[in-house]
């Protein structure tokens, strides 16, 4: 997920701008709920930035527990120098937990980035195809793998540097050397090294870091957008790169992606160009102006972001639903008011939900004080139920709401 980081200045398109212990609390309920929605296997990232990093951390820790914390990713999200600040802000952190930090630990050789094909090639024309050369010495001195080695085409004689050993013991060395798995540079006049195959490292992938500095940055992600939507329609949307490396260490093919801050639907584009299921929520209007046009747009082959890596050409498709409203429709209602005769009769609404505590009495009669009209609002506004905002399943039966026999139909097909 990518919340809003309350930093109180910068330019997001959603509410940024909560106090501090309310947005712990906005994050904590959702935190919670996204816990229960988790695999045992599964893997939790938040990008965040400096403001609330550590505080969210310390949240984290007592939701998932502190042992299920994995890293702390810190991705270089921009390259930009800003001459006014004491030190220019170049990063954000990606705060990764996972549910069970025990089923991960067993699943470590899983978790790899797929190894970059282009530095590998068969000079010596080796029958099991594409090979890089990788160091023959490691670190600490080991002393069943301190010996020397003999360069066969130089005779020169070789030692672990002081402080390392060599990567294997002796008869190990011996068995590489007969399978023709050492080599001695590209011209066969240097120290010894291993020869790792392409179809190995395919298989096995390579380590990451929790520095990522070699990723695009956000200005790549904004000008990714200008060139889908031919103008500027987010501010700071994450690079598809970012999620691609995210969503190929925690994830196979056919697995669910979900993303409950979508934004400008960067997580559903990567996801869906890289063969994984997704869900996505999100709570803005230009989810209909932004988020399902650029899905669209990667159904019919948009060919920006990670689309090449992938090899991504066309097809698939996405369902694109709503909540049914219920206060909610009546809060977007009352906003356009201009009448205390409509105000009145809202009370007569038997499909309005007010809060149990207030006392209609006393709401019909400060529609007839003297408050200014907008603060009547308001206070109409107040004196509804917030957990009604929005229909519950359990009533989706209920004639009154008049839902059509396709949306129960699809409701409760994802129930």
């Amino acid at each position: 997920i990518d919340p809003p980081y309350n930093t109180g200045s910068d330019s997001f398109i959603y509410n940024d701008n909560f106090l501090h212990s309310t947005w712990l609390t906005f994050m904590k309920n959702r935190l919670e709920a996204a816990w229960t929605l988790l695999r045992e296997d599964g893997l939790f990232w938040i990008s965040i930035s400096d403001v609330e990093a550590h505080y969210l951390k310390v949240l984290c820790d007592e939701l998932f527990g502190r042992n299920n914390f994995v890293a702390d990713v810190i991705w270089n999200s921009t390259k930009s120098v800003t001459n006014t600040a004491i030190i220019s802000d170049a990063h954000t952190h990606n705060l990764l937990y996972t549910k069970d930090i025990d089923v991960l630990k067993k699943q470590r050789n899983q978790f790899r980035l797929t190894a970059d094909e282009t530095i590998f090639s068969n000079p010596d024309n080796d029958p099991r195809g594409k090979w890089v050369a990788d160091p023959f010495q490691v670190g600490g001195e080991r002393p069943n793998q301190l010996y020397e080695i003999i360069n066969p085409n130089t005779k020169k004689v070789y030692h672990p540097n002081k402080g390392n050993s060599w990567k294997n013991e002796k008869k190990v060395f011996d068995k590489l050397l007969a399978e023709n798995r050492i080599v001695f540079g590209t011209k066969g006049e240097a120290s010894p090294q291993r020869k790792r195959f392409w179809s190995e490292a395919k298989e096995r992938g390579k380590v990451t870091t929790t520095l990522w500095k070699d990723l695009t940055t956000t200005t790549n992600g904004t000008q990714h957008l200008k060139t889908i939507f031919g103008q500027k329609v987010f501010d700071n949307p994450k690079p598809e790169e970012l999620l691609e490396r995210i969503i190929q260490l925690s994830t196979n093919e056919n697995d669910i992606v979900l993303d409950y801050h979508l934004g400008s639907g960067t997580t559903a584009a990567v996801a869906h160009k890289m063969n994984r299921r997704y869900i996505g929520v999100e709570q803005m209007d230009y989810i209909e102006t932004v988020t399902t046009k650029r899905l669209q747009k990667v159904i019919d082959g948009e060919q920006g972001g990670v689309s090449k890596n992938n090899q991504w050409k066309s097809g698939g498709s996405f369902i694109y639903c709503e909540l049914k409203t219920l206060n909610e429709q009546i809060i977007s209602k009352i906003k356009e008011y201009q009448t205390i005769n409509s105000l009145e009769q809202l009370v007569k609404n038997n499909k309005l939900f007010f809060d149990y505590r207030i006392n209609i009495k006393e709401l019909i009669a400060s529609i007839h004080s003297n408050l200014p009209f907008d603060d009547k609002k308001n206070i109409f506004i107040a004196s509804l139920d917030k957990n009604m905002l929005y229909l519950p399943l359990s009533e989706i039966d209920d004639e009154d709401y008049q839902i059509s026999e396709l949306d129960k139909k699809l409701n409760h097909y994802f129930t």
